[in-house]
């Protein structure tokens, strides 16, 4: 196995300070159950709307989760379900 490049190097580091905060894994943890909408994932969590925006925007910006239409609303979905092993993993 080859090292890591510098670029992957910093890819990781992004993901590791995504998932630092523990709300934000809060919210992967609801979305492990399947694509939420804001509302959903606003209630399950018990946040304010704006501080569930502000986290999800991250998780969109690192390429965790992304927004999906469906129908006239939008749901929010995990990009790479292999972000699940890694808090897996670290969770014992």
């Amino acid at each position: 196995m080859r090292p890591p490049t510098p670029r992957q190097l910093a890819r990781i580091a992004a993901l590791f300070a995504v998932l630092a905060d523990p709300v934000r894994l809060r919210i992967l943890q609801c979305l492990r159950r399947g694509p939420r909408s804001v509302g959903e994932i606003q209630r399950s969590c018990r946040l304010k709307q704006a501080n569930t925006s502000k986290h999800l925007r991250v998780l969109r910006e690192a390429r965790v989760a992304a927004p999906r239409r469906a129908g006239n609303s939008v749901r929010y979905e995990i990009t790479d379900p292999r972000v699940f092993a890694l808090c897996d993993l670290l969770c014992g």
